[in-house]
């Protein structure tokens, strides 16, 4: 679907994608079943970050079936957090959801957290229990620590990828953002609770991978995490 044939509406569900064939029509099935019922002018925008696998032409297929709904973004792979950006970045709904096409995150939460949207600019998933390696597990727990206690906010699980946030903050807060930014989903809930906006976290269920495995593992998730907290005192010195 061409960007200038999409029609604004309430909702656009952003996913970025990488390498994901196995499991990303079920990622997508999971979008209409409990997005689409809820928000039938809801748009879904899959932001494909260089696959290799196949999962490109998976996505071409899928949204040549459903182009009043699907639209897709094929790029040079940038990691998790270009794809998100280049996705908010064109997404045309009031509100935006974002969620991983790992689907570890199933969507039968989104109808509670889409009923507080008229009281809230967003609502953050909170994940009740990680089904997740111990190393992911512990340094999340130490991102919760650091984030809360560096910035000054009250934020349970900042990083989790479910998240309706109103379009407009993203764009307030794009411009300020360090080059690259790796965690755009953390640094959003930071933004949302610094500037005050009206926010409010609910849990929501967490799974293991049904298919395939994480994309950042062992060294290269502690170099990531290591990256990722130095872009963060960066933006806590100029931004927030």
């Amino acid at each position: 679907m061409n960007q200038a044939d999409q029609q604004p509406s309430a909702l656009t569900v952003v996913m970025p994608v990488y390498n994901e064939v196995e499991s990303i029509a079920a990622a997508i099935e999971d979008v209409r079943r409990n997005v689409f019922s809820i928000v039938p002018s809801a748009g879904l925008l899959l932001v494909d970050d260089g696959s290799r696998d196949g999962t490109a032409q998976r996505l071409d297929s899928i949204a040549a079936a459903d182009p009043q709904h699907i639209q897709i973004i094929h790029q040079k792979n940038g990691g998790h957090g270009a794809a998100l950006m280049a996705g908010l970045d064109v997404a045309t709904g009031e509100y935006v959801l974002l969620v991983d096409s790992d689907a570890q995150i199933p969507l039968s939460g989104f109808e509670p957290a889409w009923q507080w949207i008229p009281s809230f600019d967003a609502v953050l998933g909170m994940r009740s229990q990680r089904e997740d390696p111990f190393t992911r597990c512990a340094l999340s727990r130490a991102i919760r620590w650091f984030v809360n206690g560096f910035f000054g906010v009250s934020l349970r699980d900042a990083n989790c990828p479910f998240k309706i946030v109103r379009r407009s903050i993203w764009t307030i807060l794009r411009p300020q953002l360090p080059l690259a930014t790796l965690a755009p989903s953390l640094f959003l809930a930071i933004f949302i609770q610094r500037r005050h906006y009206t926010s409010k976290e609910i849990v929501v269920a967490h799974r293991p991978r049904l298919y395939g495995r994480s994309k950042i593992r062992h060294a290269r998730l502690l170099w990531f995490c290591f990256r990722a907290f130095g872009q963060l005192l960066h933006f806590r010195l100029t931004v927030a």
